[in-house]
């Protein structure tokens, strides 16, 4: 199929084409007499419309057949290229729905969450260091918890992307994952909560990734992001939650992702205990606010769990 970038200058103003005869949804580019870009999907009933943004607006009319057009309208041109990423990433993630009646309530849930990224400045893109760091939670997702756990629960347990203070809530410990490279000595500890296991069981789990040229060995983020989505297609509910923290930890698929390339050096776990190196916000003094600290590597060794094979 055509990339839709493409496929906009194929369009004339005031013209509409079907995206993909093969989907299950009514999905058109068009183009308005404005030369403005404009998604639209053929719906049964009207649909109460999200909030609008000055980059994006969004409307429901309805049709002389009885249907009704939801539309989203690009109104600042400059951000074309990013709303074909949106138009792509809201026909691609629901190209597997099964539930046609609430289509039209997927596609607006999750065109609202790529809204809250705009409004925040988001460029569609991660930089270096959130893509090593999503890399090494995805290889404890895939490598660890999804045979540990099952799939449904391990994905709704994966809650780095919510901004909870451990990336993994589960229901015999937290684990909080770092993405490190080979000779590290030093790690980020990015708050007084991340370490604070309010007595449950903690792990810290050290993903070794060192940067390499492309290869067939190399990992990068859109390969781990696919190898996760084999694993679970089986179970819809599971994939369509994994997309969800997908996009809330601001991933989209892009190609430019295949630019940064990895090796995975293994794994190293640590049990988080009274006595392991570390601040927690009980300990903190009254007026104390955000805390970010530096944890020596070669203190955690004591604390070193030698043996967790992988799935």
């Amino acid at each position: 199929m055509i990339p839709i970038e493409a496929r906009w200058e194929m369009l004339e103003p005031g013209g509409f084409q079907r995206i993909d005869e093969d989907h299950p949804l009514d999905f058109y580019l068009g183009m308005d007499v404005s030369c403005d870009r404009v998604l639209l999907l053929i719906v049964q009933d009207e649909e109460a419309v999200p909030v609008q943004s000055q980059a994006i607006h969004v409307v429901c009319r309805k049709r002389n057949d009885g249907q009704w057009a939801l539309m989203f309208h690009l109104v600042q041109s400059e951000l074309g290229k990013i709303f074909s990423h949106l138009c792509e990433d809201l026909v691609e993630s629901s190209r597997k729905l099964t539930d046609m009646t609430n289509a039209a309530r997927f596609i607006l849930a999750r065109f609202e969450r790529w809204q809250r990224l705009l409004q925040h400045g988001h460029t569609g893109l991660l930089d270096e260091s959130a893509v090593r760091g999503l890399i090494g939670e995805l290889l404890y997702l895939h490598r660890f918890s999804l045979s540990a756990y099952g799939l449904l629960p391990a994905v709704d347990g994966w809650l780095g992307p919510l901004d909870a203070a451990q990336d993994f809530h589960y229901p015999d410990g937290l684990f909080e994952v770092k993405a490190i490279r080979t000779g590290t000595s030093k790690v980020i500890i990015s708050s007084a909560e991340q370490l604070d296991n309010t007595g449950n069981p903690l792990q810290l789990v050290m993903v070794i990734l060192d940067s390499v040229q492309r290869d067939d060995d190399a990992i990068c983020l859109p390969d781990i992001v696919n190898d996760v989505r084999q694993r679970i297609e089986a179970d819809s509910v599971a994939l369509s939650l994994f997309e969800e923290r997908l996009l809330a930890a601001g991933y989209i698929d892009r190609e430019e992702y295949r630019c940064y390339c990895y090796k995975c050096g293994g794994f190293r776990f640590f049990t988080v205990c009274e006595e392991f190196p570390r601040i927690i916000r009980s300990r903190l003094s009254s007026g104390v606010g955000k805390v970010t600290y530096e944890l020596s590597l070669a203190a955690c060794i004591p604390f070193e769990i030698i043996s967790k094979t992988e799935s």
